[in-house]
């Protein structure tokens, strides 16, 4: 295990910090392969006290709510071993500045004042086995009230349709620019993962990473 400082970013090269975003590249594509869809997401908060820490442990606290929701509406009971691999899998990065794609215009004023800008990007990996058939950006639009609660003032959702590679490297650029860590990286349901990581597909380049560069991520899961 390396010590937190071994995580910075800081202390990580660009090319080791490319080579965990290309392993993280190779897994998603592995479940896509597999049928899963993937999304990018944006998650934009309403005002948060504290330093950027204790924003992003907030952040990563009202994700983890709406990830626990989601959880319940695509399978009737998530803690069951049994359905845990119809559950998404999350993986979330702090950010500056508010994605471009959002309702397909720039970034306004409030945007970027509002926590400086910080906010949460990500990727989503979602099925259709479970519960939820319809694409997820219309499931999030349709229960927009039961999602956007608490400390998130909004979620943006679109389908991954092409580009995966440009999407991933695009979710993790703040590793590159050096204003996030890889100890920032939220991932939620790491057991989702497991099946992938014991041999199937891009797994054994992600657990190359990790085991090079200690965890990839601060994790979370049901």
């Amino acid at each position: 295990m390396f010590s937190s400082a071994s995580n910075d970013c800081h202390y990580i090269n660009t090319q080791d910090i490319q080579r965990i975003i290309d392993a993280w590249t190779q897994l998603i594509q592995g479940f896509v392969d597999q049928g899963w869809d993937a999304y990018l997401v944006s998650v934009l908060f309403h005002q948060l006290a504290g330093s950027r820490k204790t924003k992003i442990i907030q952040m990563n606290q009202e994700i983890t709510r709406v990830y626990n929701r989601l959880g319940t509406r695509m399978i009737r009971n998530p803690k069951s071993p049994k359905w845990a691999k119809y559950l998404p899998i999350g993986v979330f990065v702090p950010d500056y500045p508010v994605p471009k794609f959002r309702k397909e215009t720039k970034s306004t004023i409030l945007d970027v004042s509002i926590n400086d800008g910080q906010h949460m990007g990500g990727i989503i990996l979602a099925n259709k086995w479970g519960r939820i058939r319809s694409d997820l950006g219309d499931h999030f639009s349709d229960e927009k009230d039961m999602y956007e609660t608490g400390k998130i003032r909004s979620i943006g959702i679109k389908p991954i349709t092409y580009g995966l590679p440009a999407v991933v490297d695009y979710t993790f650029k703040s590793l590159k620019r050096r204003t996030s860590t890889i100890d920032d990286v939220l991932v939620l349901n790491w057991g989702g993962l497991r099946d992938v990581q014991k041999g199937r597909g891009a797994g054994s380049s992600a657990s190359r990473a990790d085991g090079e560069y200690g965890p990839l991520s601060s994790s979370s899961s049901l």
